[in-house]
C-alpha cells in the first residue's frame, strides 16, 4: 500500500501494531508497539512509504505497520507514559480524580522511577515507561504494554 492509499483509508489516530525493527514473522523477539498513528503517511525520497506512531521517534515503514481493525469502542482517551510525559499524565489522572504516584524500582542499586502506579491498593495498575494508559468510557483504566525485545506475548 502506498502513502496516498493508506491516508485515504486510515486517518491520523488509527490504532496499529507497529514493528520498528523487523516484522515478527522473521524476528519474533523484535520490539513491537500497540499504538496509533500520529501523522499522515508520506513517501521517503527512495520510495518507501512511512508513518509516525505514538511511542516512537521517526517514521515506520508501512510494511511494518498492521492496522488494528475494530478498535475498542469503550476507549475514551489514551496517554503514552514516558519519562518526559510522566507529570502531564499524572496531572491528567489527577483531573479525572484518580490517585496516581510514581512507581519506583531499584536499578543498578539506585531507587529509580520506572513508571506510574494508578489507583489505590489493592486493585491498582502499574504502567511502565513506554506503556499506554487507556481511560474507558465507564471510567476504568487499563494499560497497553509495550512488548520489549526478548519478551514474548
Amino acid at each position: 500500500m502506498n502513502a496516498e492509499q493508506f491516508n485515504a483509508r486510515y486517518p491520523v489516530g488509527t490504532p496499529v501494531m507497529a514493528y520498528p525493527g523487523a516484522r515478527p514473522e522473521k524476528f519474533p523477539n523484535e520490539k513491537r508497539l500497540q499504538t496509533r498513528t500520529r501523522s499522515v503517511a508520506w513517501t521517503l525520497g527512495h520510495g518507501e512509504p512511512v508513518v509516525m506512531v505514538d511511542g516512537y521517534t521517526g517514521g515506520i515503514a508501512l510494511s511494518h505497520v498492521d492496522v488494528i481493525d475494530g478498535p475498542d469502542a469503550s476507549v475514551y482517551e489514551t496517554r503514552l507514559l514516558t519519562e518526559k510525559t510522566l507529570y502531564a499524565v499524572d496531572n491528567w489522572l489527577d483531573k479525572a480524580g484518580v490517585f496516581a504516584k510514581q512507581y519506583t524500582r531499584y536499578v543498578d542499586d539506585k531507587l529509580t522511577t520506572v513508571g506510574l502506579r494508578i489507583g489505590e491498593k489493592p486493585g491498582h495498575l502499574v504502567a511502565y515507561f513506554g506503556d499506554t494508559i487507556v481511560r474507558h468510557t465507564d471510567g476504568t483504566y487499563t494499560v497497553r504494554r509495550v512488548i520489549e525485545r526478548g519478551e514474548t506475548s
